[in-house]
């Protein structure tokens, strides 16, 4: 149980990183770069790069972040936070689900999470 969290734990310091490069990388107007670091952080969590998450079906995105067949909800949450960078309309949709998994387990959202969820409606 304590290698399974700490394996969780590292996936999410992981995407945390990966969103900071990511973020640091698109303000110095390194596109294609910040486009680099995306992929290989995905990958090296998920084994899929973002054109595969994003045309995965909602049942098998959702399993990303399940391991041992548990939703969790902080992986889900540093996965949301990172497709947001995205600003595709189906990168948001599955940021949607993400974050919309995680309230339904009780699991607390930013407040900058919550008011995009606000401002993000689907149409």
């Amino acid at each position: 149980m304590v290698l399974h969290r700490d394996f969780l734990m590292r996936q999410i310091q992981q995407l945390v990183q990966v969103l900071l490069q990511v973020v640091t990388r698109r303000r110095q107007g390194d596109y294609e770069e910040a486009q680099s670091i995306l992929n290989e952080g995905l990958e090296a969590t998920f084994s899929a790069d973002l054109d595969t998450l994003l045309t995965m079906e909602k049942d098998d995105f959702m399993a990303l972040c399940s391991p041992s067949n548990a939703f969790h909800a902080g992986l889900a949450v540093a996965l949301a936070d990172l497709l947001r960078e995205e600003t595709t309309v189906r990168a948001d949709e599955r940021a949607r689900w993400l974050y919309e998994a995680s309230i339904a387990t009780g699991a607390a959202l930013s407040l900058d999470a919550i008011e995009w969820l606000e401002t993000h409606r689907p149409r």
